[in-house]
């Protein structure tokens, strides 16, 4: 799998680990559902065009900031 489809896939994973430990199930806020039609459209972009362009990576590289756990939690 290439590097950037795994860090994609891990982002994913992250997301939904930080939604089912935080948030009510199927009550995900309009920012949640924002975000995670952010990861699934540049999933499908990458898909598509088998690149993505480094402001979609800082994008991902925000989104994973923002949903990573962190050690004191």
């Amino acid at each position: 799998m290439a590097p950037t489809l795994q860090k994609l896939k891990h982002l994913r994973v992250t997301f939904i680990e930080y939604v089912d430990e935080y948030s009510m199930p199927g009550a995900w806020t309009e920012e949640l559902e924002e975000d995670f039609e952010i990861i699934d459209s540049l999933e499908s972009e990458y898909n598509i065009y088998k690149r993505l362009l480094p402001g979609d990576m800082k994008l991902c590289n925000r989104l994973y900031n923002r949903y990573k756990k962190s050690e004191n939690n």
